[in-house]
């Protein structure tokens, strides 16, 4: 009888500890429950989701900088790491972004953040990205200068041949905002102000994805658009 209350005894307390743990991951990555209750992990159609990304760098030569933010967002799930850099960050990109970099502590705004390491920070980056239906990433002025350091990146950590098969490539909005519109500008700030009539904290990677996304709503570009648009590895 006491092998039988123990085993029982046994059982439940291995449900409590199922329990809590399902409860923690779902408190810490609260898009995975979503994205389990939403049915998707079952069921896939042919629509493309676009994932609006954005990175912050030490500097602007995208063939040696390297990244210190990397966010997305997509609908109203959202990704955002930031990154102890492995190169010394210019004063022009720290100036820019917020960013400095004091010992082992990443600053934002003098305040500091919490970093994660890059090898961490991509895979769950990618691991964010399955979570969507044959998604591809949307940036500005990404094909010269988020893409080239973002695969880069990925490549030196072994990581690159998993996150193409993760994304179907990547459409930049600078391109496609100047097929789409005559304006004398068209730097992401210019167009916020022009189509959302806001001002926004650029060079906050956050920021940056959020008001991407609000201006692609705006602008609803037609399915062959986006395809002429798409950079493919």
């Amino acid at each position: 009888m006491k092998d039988v209350q123990g085993e029982r005894s046994a059982g439940n307390h291995l449900k409590r500890s199922l329990i809590d743990l399902i409860m923690y991951l779902i408190s810490v990555f609260p898009w995975l429950f979503r994205w389990l209750v939403s049915g998707n992990a079952m069921i896939r159609d042919d629509e493309e989701t676009p994932v609006f990304f954005d990175l912050e760098t030490t500097g602007l030569d995208t063939s040696a900088c390297d990244i210190v933010q990397l966010s997305a967002v997509s609908g109203d799930r959202t990704f955002n790491a930031y990154l102890l850099p492995r190169c010394t960050m210019t004063d022009g990109a720290s100036r820019v972004t917020g960013l400095t970099v004091d010992g082992p502590d990443l600053l934002f705004k003098r305040r500091r953040v919490q970093t994660v390491p890059h090898a961490r920070a991509l895979s769950d980056f990618i691991l964010f990205l399955k979570t969507f239906n044959r998604p591809f990433l949307v940036g500005h002025n990404s094909k010269r200068f988020d893409w080239p350091i973002l695969t880069r990146v990925l490549e030196q950590f072994d990581l690159l041949e998993e996150f193409e098969g993760a994304v179907s490539g990547c459409v930049d909005t600078l391109g496609l905002s100047r097929e789409m519109f005559r304006l004398p500008k068209y730097s992401q700030p210019f167009l916020v102000q022009h189509f959302l009539q806001e001002s926004y904290g650029a060079h906050d990677a956050t920021e940056d994805v959020r008001t991407l996304q609000d201006l692609y709503r705006v602008w609803k570009p037609s399915e062959e658009l986006v395809k002429k648009h798409k950079v493919i590895l």
